[in-house]
């Protein structure tokens, strides 16, 4: 099967540079990327860069942090943030669960309510839920037949009672996007704070903290980021940050860390007093280099083609009989379009099936999930869904 795609002149030229950066894609079709992205080459080369200094200098603390940091702005340049405004974890759930520890103790937090839902991922989830322990009340909202929460419900179940509503910004199942919107403005008119999971987003939809009011966002960088699992963010909104001290804490998150102060529980002025332990170097270092490949081909750029992509795979996906999971408009999601195996088993099957073709995708529940990336051309995202037809109807 032929799964090499030429460089073309009618495709944009920032994101043919994207492409030519991961080296997989000459021998795949990658449609994976809402699980983990690609390697790409720069970031094959941080990671190299890092095992180098490692390998010759030993220990190079000064260095290694100062990689973090520049991680942490990197970061922050993708939402509208200041780095100040960034906190680093090695995964969501450990940041969701600092932040679930600091709202649980604040003293002029009073209200005991948060609201999330079934479509929530489970490592946030679970953080909220173990607020149960503490007293706390944690509604879920049940998915719609369709396996959705819109964000006019997100927004009807604020009331005077709830201190947080927990939203993912684009579902990990199905990809469908939920309008902030609405959930700020009821939110906020309530008196309650909003976090938002942008994992499943980040890197394929422009984000921008300032303008749309949320309070907290979180995310990884191992999917459209282009990273590795065990490095993720935290934004605070600045109002927020000195009125929270988290319980969940860790001696990278004091003022000077390396006063190595046991006695001193001194929270760092800015949004680093949800860091932890020791930062994850080697993380960092991919996550930059990735960060960086697809801010320099543009957010706005990778958002279009995704939505171009979208709106084939939903073309395409009715002519082949094919029923798509979730959301039917291309403006209403992430860049995952899920398609229907009739159970979880399946699902895998197909996946594995896919992997024999060359085609790269992942599954989640009955979905097996269709993830390109402003680096995927329209002909392999069609050739995909042909081949998902055949597997699905038995065709030889």
């Amino acid at each position: 099967m032929q799964t090499t795609y030429h460089p073309r002149p009618s495709f944009p030229t920032r994101l043919q540079t994207l492409r030519a950066a991961c080296p997989l894609l000459n021998t795949a079709i990658y449609l994976a990327n809402c699980s983990q992205g690609p390697l790409a080459t720069p970031v094959h080369m941080a990671i190299e860069t890092f095992l180098d200094q490692w390998a010759n200098l030993g220990m190079h603390w000064d260095a290694w942090v100062e990689e973090v940091e520049r991680a942490r702005a990197t970061f922050a340049a993708l939402i509208g943030a200041a780095p100040a405004e960034i906190a680093v974890g090695s995964s969501v759930s450990q940041l969701v669960s600092s932040l679930a520890s600091a709202l649980h103790i604040a003293p002029h937090i009073k209200r005991r309510r948060v609201v999330t839902s079934t479509i929530e991922f489970p490592g946030v989830a679970h953080a909220w839920l173990a607020l149960r322990h503490e007293g706390w009340l944690v509604d879920v909202l049940a998915a719609d037949e369709e396996g959705m929460v819109s964000g006019e419900r997100f927004a009807a179940a604020a009331d005077d009672t709830t201190a947080l509503v927990s939203v993912p910004h684009v579902c990990y199942a199905h990809g469908a996007m939920t309008d902030l919107s609405p959930v700020v403005k009821a939110a906020h008119e309530q008196g309650a704070l909003v976090f938002v999971d942008a994992y499943q987003s980040i890197g394929t939809v422009p984000i921008d903290v300032k303008a749309s009011g949320i309070d907290f966002l979180a995310a990884g960088t191992l999917k459209y980021l282009l990273g590795t699992a065990g490095l993720a963010f935290l934004y605070v909104n600045p109002a927020l940050i000195e009125r929270l001290e988290p319980a969940m804490t860790g001696w990278f998150g004091r003022r000077q860390p390396f006063a190595f102060d046991p006695t001193l529980l001194d929270y760092a002025g800015t949004a680093a007093r949800f860091d932890l332990g020791t930062p994850p170097i080697i993380n960092a270092y991919a996550a930059r280099a990735g960060m960086q490949l697809v801010l320099d081909a543009g957010i706005d750029g990778i958002r279009a083609q995704v939505e171009r992509l979208s709106t084939l795979a939903y073309d395409l996906a009715a002519r082949l009989d094919l029923r798509v999971i979730g959301p039917r408009q291309a403006s209403q999601k992430g860049a995952t379009t899920a398609i229907d195996t009739g159970s979880p088993e399946r699902a895998h099957q197909l996946e594995n099936e896919l992997r024999q073709h060359s085609i790269i995708a992942s599954a989640r529940g009955r979905g097996i999930r269709l993830a390109p990336h402003g680096f995927t051309y329209e002909e392999e995202l069609q050739q995909a869904l042909h081949t998902v037809a055949r597997l699905l109807h038995h065709e030889v």
